[in-house]
């Protein structure tokens, strides 16, 4: 039942009790086919609420975390404030024109093809040898169908 062990470090322990720590576990991984079924399962139970009072801590910690973050950020402000946060307020600033910047060209090349495929239907129909009224014409489409059968793909 000899396992491997898995060096987990974390920072916040002293260095100390985290050597102590590893050294009881190779001990207990090096003895462990020599211990008897009641134990084993104690050592078991140890552990897995070990594991569940550190998943806890951690858990406890990003909450933490999480609502110091957004209570942060809801009492957020724009000026300009003495505590060296004036890289982000211009970061957001650049953003914010690079957004409105991409939304105007947008809307000018969207709207410069808008007005050169109009030019260019207009076009079609007055250098055409037909006048337009011709194309408003029932009888006209009438010609075209029967000129022109649809034929199947």
């Amino acid at each position: 039942m000899n396992q491997t062990l898995s060096s987990h470090t974390f920072q916040d322990l002293d260095p100390a009790l985290d050597a102590a720590g590893r050294q009881l576990a190779h001990r207990l991984l090096v003895q462990t086919d020599d211990m008897d079924p009641h134990t084993l399962q104690r050592l078991r139970a140890v552990r897995e609420q070990a594991v569940d009072h550190r998943r806890n801590v951690l858990l406890q910690e990003a909450q933490l975390r999480h609502a110091t973050a957004s209570h942060s950020v809801q009492g957020h402000s724009l000026a300009l404030q003495p505590n060296g946060k004036w890289p982000q307020h211009l970061t957001l600033v650049g953003m914010l024109l690079a957004l409105v910047v991409g939304l105007w060209l947008i809307n000018t090349i969207q709207n410069d093809n808008f007005v050169q495929d109009a030019a260019e239907i207009d076009n079609v129909l007055l250098t055409d040898d037909l006048p337009p009224a011709a194309y408003l014409d029932p009888g006209f489409k009438h010609f075209l169908k029967l000129s022109f059968p649809e034929q199947p793909l």
